[in-house]
């Protein structure tokens, strides 16, 4: 039984992708879950599914390197629950997890799972990094967009330190039939019938909602009964809902805030948006495309990855405002039947290409590669 124990760095809440990550070969690997800080809220699914599930409590500002209270917390969690590998899930947990298993009775093997782009972008972290990566068996990137990043921003990373494990999602909940008309007059009722535009994700800044709400404004100019409906929240959201009313698009306009129902907000759809300035593989768009959703989206890090030569997306300069018009009203004037055939082949492509299964698969692998590591190291340990 190889023991994986994953630290993340805060709980906010139940994360889908977390879920499917840790859900492993209960045959060969045992998993806990440790967060560093945030509180359980009683939603988290990890427990209910067998998955040992740890919150430290610290405070958030409190996680840093001189912090020998939670460095020794977790070396003593090493020990008792006889780790094998760590995976660090995200830049900011890595130099804890590495100090931490340096210490441990175990010393585990330690991979680190990187998500987005831009982990090397002062000479500070690049030292750091350089530190980092050469006590980690393995650095993982959720596409290959990011591995790229990885291996172009960082000192002295061979070729065979990073593996790329793209992200993959159970896409159960998005494939329960529902009829976009259904799914309009529950969510939205009072609106009248058109085009519907809508995007997901927190409102900041990477997101780039701003030039999506110019190009729609082009868009409601030669589609008067078109409308967006933008889900998320965030630090933005005045801001953004300010930039419509001076635009005179808010009739047009709807946030929604953060939705659990997020299947049916995709299926009320015509089309979906992601105008993202940087992205590693974004779940919101094989959310949609797994809701056949034809798509208009940011030529940017892992989205040409997910896309690749597929028609059922336009890939779009973040900063043109009026190419990403132009891809909208594109798509606007196809036909009922144009637009399903594009949907369905965005479906076909993250059933396909994207499942919990290869992503499940991909993580196993690494993992009992670095056990293996860790019995060389380990002469005279039994299986």
């Amino acid at each position: 039984m190889i023991n994986v124990l994953h630290l993340i760095h805060k709980y906010r809440g139940d994360y889908p992708l977390l879920n499917q990550q840790v859900n492993l070969d209960p045959a060969r690997f045992r998993t806990v879950v440790c967060y560093l800080s945030g509180e359980d809220d009683g939603r988290n699914s990890l427990p209910a599914a067998g998955i040992k599930t740890l919150y430290l409590g610290f405070k958030p500002k409190s996680l840093r390197l001189h912090n020998l209270s939670l460095l020794w917390r977790l070396k003593r969690l090493m020990d008792k629950n006889d780790i094998h590998v760590v995976n660090c899930q995200q830049h900011r947990t890595t130099p804890l997890g590495v100090i931490a298993a340096g210490m441990a009775g175990n010393k585990p093997a330690v991979v680190s799972t990187l998500h987005g782009l831009g982990t090397a972008s002062s000479i500070r972290r690049k030292l750091l990094n350089w530190f980092l990566y050469r006590s980690l068996h393995r650095v993982i990137a959720i596409s290959r967009g990011v591995s790229e990043d990885i291996r172009r921003s960082n000192w002295g990373v061979s070729a065979d330190k990073v593996v790329t494990v793209q992200n993959g999602l159970n896409y159960d909940r998005f494939l329960v039939p529902l009829a976009r008309e259904e799914a309009r007059r529950q969510l939205l009722p009072e609106m009248s019938d058109g085009f519907w535009f809508g995007t997901v994700g927190r409102l900041s800044p990477v997101k780039n909602h701003t030039t999506m709400l110019h190009a729609f404004q082009r868009v409601t100019h030669e589609l008067p009964n078109s409308f967006l409906l933008v889900v998320g929240d965030g630090e933005l959201r005045e801001e953004l809902a300010a930039q419509c009313e001076s635009l005179g698009i808010a009739r047009h306009v709807r946030f929604l805030g953060w939705r659990q129902d997020i299947p049916k907000v995709l299926k009320s759809l015509d089309a979906f948006l992601l105008p993202s300035l940087r992205e590693g593989l974004p779940l919101a768009l094989l959310e949609a495309m797994a809701c056949g959703l034809p798509v208009v989206a940011s030529a940017v890090g892992g989205i040409p990855e997910v896309v690749e030569d597929e028609d059922f997306a336009q890939l779009v300069d973040p900063d043109d405002s009026r190419g990403m018009a132009e891809a909208m009203l594109r798509l606007a004037r196809l036909s009922n039947r144009e637009l399903h055939m594009r949907g369905e082949a965005g479906r076909r492509r993250a059933l396909t290409t994207f499942s919990a299964e290869r992503m499940i698969a991909g993580y196993e692998q690494v993992y009992q590669e670095a056990y293996e590591d860790w019995l060389r190291r380990n002469p005279g340990t039994t299986r």
